[in-house]
């Protein structure tokens, strides 16, 4: 099964909360509070997206976390792989690890080629448009529901 970690979720939902929150400082604990999401892990994730460079931090009385200013235009696919590592759906797509059974792989081709295309496909969305659900359904079918986010 093709799966984004729960980790790499949360990361994503923090980084869509900071979004819509205008480029205020928000502190961890009203992260943790909007997301629902606890605050250990919260703040876990705040320090790896910080160390990626995706969010700010500002101390003091004002301060917290704040969307960094390009973030909102980094592709979803860039925000996973800071979050994750090697994008790949198998090992022989993985750009880490050799598979080693490459050499005489019947549908290695195949998987590569389905690999790009859904790379691609996260390249081509950013999160700005993640927080935007309107400028999402060009990529998605219309069976699939698509709802707006509450603001606090």
């Amino acid at each position: 099964m093709l799966r984004i970690n729960r980790m790499s979720d949360y990361g994503m939902l923090i980084l869509g909360d900071l979004a819509l929150r205008k480029d205020a400082y928000v502190s961890a604990t009203d992260i943790a509070s909007s997301t629902h999401i606890a605050l250990p892990t919260v703040q876990k994730l705040l320090k790896k997206l910080h160390q990626k460079e995706l969010v700010i931090s500002k101390q003091g009385p004002l301060g917290g976390y704040a969307l960094h200013d390009s973030a909102k235009l980094t592709s979803v696919a860039m925000i996973i792989q800071a979050l994750e590592g090697d994008l790949s759906l198998t090992q022989c797509t993985s750009k880490e690890i050799k598979c080693a059974i490459e050499s005489s792989c019947q549908i290695g081709n195949a998987w590569h080629m389905i690999n790009r295309t859904i790379i691609s496909a996260l390249e081509k969305l950013t999160l700005l448009d993640l927080v935007q659900p309107s400028n999402i359904k060009q990529f998605v079918s219309l069976d699939i529901p698509v709802h707006s986010p509450t603001k606090n």
